[in-house]
């Protein structure tokens, strides 16, 4: 690498925090203006000229992509392309409407995305980061340059406990990535659901979950090309992305990174979203008495605590 990104070092440690919607970083012209148009301008960033979706997918498993298992997509080819066409109604998660597909790069051996990606996996980045965010206790990596296909969809979400740190920079190569339907939602609880947050916050064995896009509103979007947001999950660290897009002329790309803490032990129970409908009658009621349940015990202490507190 022999320095050459070490001013990417200088600018995440210099980085202040926000905490608008939850604690997190975001850093805006990240990248260097020649190192940016270095990466979107390489070919296996800059895809266009694909016929149809059938020939695009070819041609990122040509360029040196491969699909990978990702929330809120498929590894099938074949069951991409039916629901595409609208041949199939299959759902992944009962929280969304989408089926989408995501392909990570190997990058080619010697290239500039190689010392680029060799650079986001390295000892000093990932440990500067886990430092900042004042975390704690051994992790493994898990990072690489993708791209989304239309589709692709995770309803809003805090992320599962054993997620440690995670990051996402936009090296969109469309000249109009900024505007399209793909960018990545920060959002909050609407009042009427807050109560999930401080659940999950006084029962740390109980996984947190994925639930439905109206239970929440957006707070802000991250649709800057090159920029690049850093969090590590919390019980408020709300986010969710819908792709609905064209993505044959450009397809959405970001560097991704995760860092998963080795072990998380404890975790006893793993509702769903249908969980928290505690339901009177037919309409959703925070008053309304709950099924005599652990998890409907618990989430009535819950909403009894936040009543005390709201008045």
């Amino acid at each position: 690498m022999s320095g050459t990104f070490d001013y990417i070092l200088d600018k995440i440690d210099a980085a202040d925090f926000s905490h608008t919607p939850f604690r997190h970083i975001e850093i805006k012209n990240f990248l260097s203006p020649e190192h940016f148009r270095e990466i979107v301008s390489a070919p296996q960033i800059d895809t266009t000229g694909a016929r149809d979706t059938a020939e695009l997918i070819e041609t990122l498993l040509g360029l040196g992509y491969r699909i990978i298992t990702f929330p809120g997509c498929v590894t099938s080819k074949e069951d991409y392309l039916e629901w595409f066409a609208g041949q199939s109604t299959k759902k992944i998660h009962a929280a969304t409407e989408g089926f989408g597909m995501v392909f990570r790069l190997v990058p080619p051996a010697g290239s500039f995305l190689e010392e680029f990606d060799t650079f986001f996996k390295s000892d000093a980045l990932c440990e500067l980061a886990y430092r900042k965010f004042g975390l704690s206790g051994a992790y493994y990596k898990d990072t690489g340059i993708q791209k989304y296909l239309h589709g692709y969809e995770i309803s809003p979400h805090p992320d599962i406990r054993k997620k440690a740190l995670t990051w996402m920079l936009n090296i969109n190569p469309g000249a109009d990535a900024e505007r399209m339907n793909f960018h990545t939602h920060y959002v909050a609880f609407r009042p009427a659901w807050s109560f999930i947050q401080e659940f999950w916050r006084n029962n740390p064995d109980v996984e947190r979950c994925w639930v439905p896009w109206d239970w929440c509103e957006t707070r802000k979007q991250q649709v800057e090309n090159n920029s690049i947001v850093f969090f590590a999950p919390s019980d408020d660290t709300m986010h969710a992305v819908r792709a609905d897009y064209d993505h044959l002329p450009t397809q959405r790309t970001q560097y991704y990174g995760n860092l998963w803490y080795e072990s998380v032990e404890g975790i006893s129970y793993r509702p769903e979203f249908k969980s928290f409908l505690i339901k009177e009658g037919n309409d959703v009621s925070m008053r309304s008495r709950v099924r005599q349940t652990w998890v409907g015990t618990q989430l009535a202490k819950a909403k009894r605590r936040l009543e005390r507190v709201s008045g």
